[in-house]
């Protein structure tokens, strides 16, 4: 995205209603949380067996519904997290 286009969609966010502008958070939420899931995926896929993989997401899906109670990713249940990029 161009220094014009983050212009832009900068424009359109403080257009919204407020509602309607914590529906579009959700929806970037929901797509970061599903990039991140896709990654490590790709990276069990390289280093995990299959039946290793399976067991991760079922307990990564426990995790995150039973232990959490999110069933829905939005800007409420990931406001307190920080990414650790690692590069410290």
């Amino acid at each position: 995205m161009n220094r014009a286009e983050k212009r832009k969609a900068a424009k359109e966010l403080k257009r919204l209603k407020p509602k309607d502008f914590w529906a579009a958070q959700n929806e970037i939420h929901t797509r970061a949380y599903a990039m991140a899931e896709r990654h490590y995926g790709e990276a069990m896929d390289i280093v995990l067996t299959p039946k290793q993989k399976a067991a991760v997401v079922a307990k990564a899906r426990e995790i995150r519904e039973l232990w959490d109670g999110i069933h829905a990713v939005t800007v409420d249940v990931t406001e307190a997290e920080v990414f650790d990029s690692g590069e410290g």
